[in-house]
Parts: C-alpha cells; structure tokens; sequence
C-alpha cells in the first residue's frame, strides 16, 4: 500500500513538473509578429518592370529587418485606375501605399519634378544615376514630402522614350505634322510642337483607341510599354530618336510611412533604393529584347534617327526647353544638373 502511494506521488511530482515546464516553455515563447499589409498600385500585369521592382522591395523589405512582416500587396491591370489615381490616393493615405510615378503626371502638385521629366535633360543614363544621386535632387524630395504627401524611396526607369507611330518615321522630314499623345506636363507639349509635330495631351488609358479612332497617331513612349500597353497592333512603328531618358521615382505615401517604426522606416529607405536598382536594370535588360521579339514575329518596325536627325531635334527644341527652365525658375537647377560629370 505504500509503495502504491509514494509511486503515486513521485508520479504526481513528475506529472507536476511537467506541467510548469510547459507553461515556463510557453510564457518563453516569442509573440507572433504583426503583419503590414501594404498595398503597391501598377496599370500592368506581373511582367511589367514596374512590378518586379514592386516584388523586390517586399522581399528586401523584410529581409532588412524582423520587427514585423510587411505584407505587400500588388493590385496589377489598373484595377485602382492610372497613376494620377494612385497619386491622390497616396496623397490622401488612403487605397495605396507605394506607387511607381511618372513626374509629368504628379507636376502641377509638385511642379520642381517636372524638370526630371523634361526632354532631352540627361546626357546618358550614367549621367541620369549620378544627378538622382546627388545634392541637387533633395530639395525636389522634399517637396514632394511638403506638397504631395509621398516621398521617394528609390528610382525605376532609366530607358529610353522614342516615338511610336502608325507610320514610318524615319527623319524629322516624315515627323512633320505627326499628331501624338504626349504627357500632361507643359514642357512635352512644347517641344514637339517646336520640333513640328502635333502633340496632344490624352489620358496613358485612351491612347490605344485614339490612336485606332484616328485622332492620334501615335504617341512617344518606351519599349517596354509600346510591347506591354499593345500599341503595335494600332501603330507598329518604332523610332529611336530617344530624346528622353526616364526618371520613375518609388514613391510610399508620407502617412503610411509615418505610422513605421523607425526600424521598418530604415528597412523601406534601403529595400526602396534598391528595389528601384534593380527595377531600372531590370527593363534595360528587358527593352531591346521585348522590341527584337516583335520585329522577329512581323509584328512591328524599328527605325532609328540618324546622328543628324538627332541633333536637329535637339536644336529645335532647346528654346522651347530654355524658355519652360526660365519661366519655371529652374535655371539654378538645370545648370546644376548640366554640371554634373
């Protein structure tokens, strides 16, 4: 009878000790993290360069810190609307949290962008990375906090735009009279009126039937949007004159940001940088071989502007350029950019 009860008490002990072990092993176990959803905004589908450099920062995001986990939603297809929409959502904090920009499109709230945007203002995509780099571009950053309620955390772009047309142009001769769609800001209005085209301001989304409807035809864009947005089914032609080379800032909208730590703040300054390297490499690769595959198939034309022809473009646009730095208050600014080696 007593050797029943005292194993009935060592096993009570044992069974006891059990008990707090556990409980001490559950007291020690970490807290699940919180999770951030972020919503990211594209007008494209998951092969678009802008997505990829999206799918980056959302790696690299939480790769440079485990406080918690971002959670970071892509919406593709314009399934929120155009960037101009992603802009006043930003803006409002409200929908979306991150949104690749074109500057020309967000201007009139944050006017010293514009000049990112402008023809023919960067010499070569080295001189592009240098100039974003530098001192020079953070009182545009700043403004963009000030005036738009979104600050820039890395760089996309970086290709070319040349002209994309439903016939062939070839020279400034054929580019004479050629009605296209350009860009909201003032200054592309500007120069290819001075360089004797007919340009029109018409929403990213309208183009393809303005085009198919003739009141258009054609617009200035990069290679991998004349192959993403389809526009060789309607205008199959495209020029390389490259009279611009693309600055597509990364942009968080400043309440999202506001509500992160200051280790997840951290974390999105250096996952944003980098994401946007790599989304800029990323369509450099991507450009000739998307515009090569359509050639290949019969599905569009290549030309080129010849050194001249270039050069004559040049010429006639400058004071149409000159006059939008001067009338802007720009000149310090592009003298600085000019400068940069």
């Amino acid at each position: 009878m007593r050797k029943s009860l005292t194993k009935m008490v060592i096993f009570g002990l044992l069974l006891l000790s059990m008990v707090v072990s556990c409980s001490k092993k559950e007291a020690a176990a970490p807290a699940e993290k919180e999770v951030i959803t972020l919503v990211a905004a594209s007008m494209f589908d998951s092969t678009h360069p802008f997505n990829k450099c999206y799918e980056k920062f959302g790696e690299l995001v939480n790769e440079y810190q485990d406080e918690v986990v971002i959670d970071l939603q892509i919406s593709e297809s314009k399934a929120l609307g155009v960037e101009t929409d992603f802009f006043r959502f930003m803006s409002q904090g409200e929908s979306v949290d991150i949104a690749i920009l074109a500057p020309g499109n967000i201007s009139k709230r944050i006017p010293s962008i514009a000049i990112v945007d402008m023809p023919l203002i960067f010499k070569s995509v080295e001189h592009r990375n240098k100039v974003l780099a530098s001192e020079h571009f953070a009182p545009i950053a700043q403004e963009a906090i000030d005036k738009g309620n979104i600050r820039i955390i890395g760089f996309a772009g970086g290709a070319s735009r040349s002209i994309i047309s439903n016939y062939a142009i070839t020279d400034m001769d054929t580019l004479q009279g050629f009605k296209l769609r350009v860009m909201g800001a003032p200054i592309w209005a500007k120069v290819f009126d001075s360089v004797g085209a007919v340009p029109s301001v018409i929403a990213y989304d309208e183009v393809y039937s303005a085009v198919q409807t003739g009141v258009i035809q054609g617009l200035e864009n990069e290679k991998v949007g004349f192959s993403s947005m389809r526009f060789f089914e309607v205008a199959p032609h495209y020029t390389m004159n490259e009279h611009a080379i693309t600055v597509r800032p990364l942009f968080i909208s400043e309440s999202t940001f506001k509500k992160l730590s200051p280790t997840v703040q951290a974390a999105v300054l250096k996952a944003g940088k980098e994401a946007g390297e790599y989304g800029s490499q990323y369509e450099l690769d991507m450009a000739d071989a998307e515009l090569a595959k359509l050639v290949d198939a019969g599905l569009a034309y290549a030309h080129e502007f010849s050194d001249e022809d270039k050069a004559e473009f040049r010429r006639r646009a400058t004071p149409a350029l000159m006059e939008f730095v001067e009338e802007n208050g720009f000149t310090d600014l592009y003298n600085a950019i000019q400068s940069v080696e």
